[in-house]
């Protein structure tokens, strides 16, 4: 506990206000992809499938399967599951909270222009949210976490973890809706689109969005 206390203490004031601008952005561009009807983010695909086949509001099955992937890492890395990385826990209940807040705020975009329209800023908004909250240095986001721990584990690169851990979400969320009703539920093509543009729009914008924020990268 003394362990977290202290990481806890070194997370200054700006880092804190940079990385809930982080999560914000991020469920929005998550929320916003969802209002699009062309696929959403592959990492929470089998969670938007779950609520649609259960009924249980998107958010609060974002929530619970963020701890599904936490409790993964945890079987995955034994021993080397840092108790730091437990924080997952508060970055999980803040990122589904938000999602809860813009799913209830945004409607559904009608009509293919402005689905793609909303799609783009979507994966704008959510890669900078990735920027901003991993460039804050607070526990990762328990997509990403899952992403390292499958390459600790693999002795992969983190690269190839996360293209895995994506298209297994892909693959299972097909499944799923497939299996029980029949058609896709919530992968498309603005799934792909997504998998496909977002770590584009990490690299091109991490330095200036890192530098506007005051965390330089030589910072990281």
């Amino acid at each position: 506990m003394e362990h977290i206390r202290a990481f806890l203490r070194a997370f200054t004031p700006r880092r804190r206000a940079v990385y809930l601008i982080g999560v914000v952005l991020l469920a929005c561009g998550i929320a916003l992809n969802t209002k699009t009807d062309l696929g959403v983010a592959p990492i929470l695909s089998v969670a938007f499938v779950l609520s649609e086949l259960s009924g249980i509001p998107f958010s609060l099955m974002s929530f619970f399967y963020y701890c599904f992937l936490i409790l993964l890492q945890l079987l995955l890395l034994g021993r080397r599951f840092e108790q730091i990385q437990w924080l997952q826990l508060a970055a999980s209940f803040l990122t589904s909270f938000f999602i809860g807040v813009f799913s209830r705020l945004i409607p559904a975009a009608e009509g293919l222009p402005l689905r793609i329209a909303v799609l783009l800023l979507a994966i704008l908004l959510t890669g900078t949210g990735i920027i901003l909250s991993v460039g804050a240095r607070f526990v990762p986001n328990p997509g990403d976490g899952m992403a390292n721990a499958i390459a600790l584990r693999s002795g992969k690169s983190l690269g190839f973890s996360k293209n895995l851990l994506d298209m297994v979400s892909f693959l299972i969320a097909l499944s799923l809706g497939l299996l029980f009703r029949g058609r896709l539920l919530g992968v498309g093509a603005g799934t792909v689109v997504t998998m496909l543009l977002t770590g584009r729009v990490v690299a091109l914008l991490q330095k200036p969005v890192l530098r506007l924020a005051g965390l330089e990268e030589k910072e990281q």
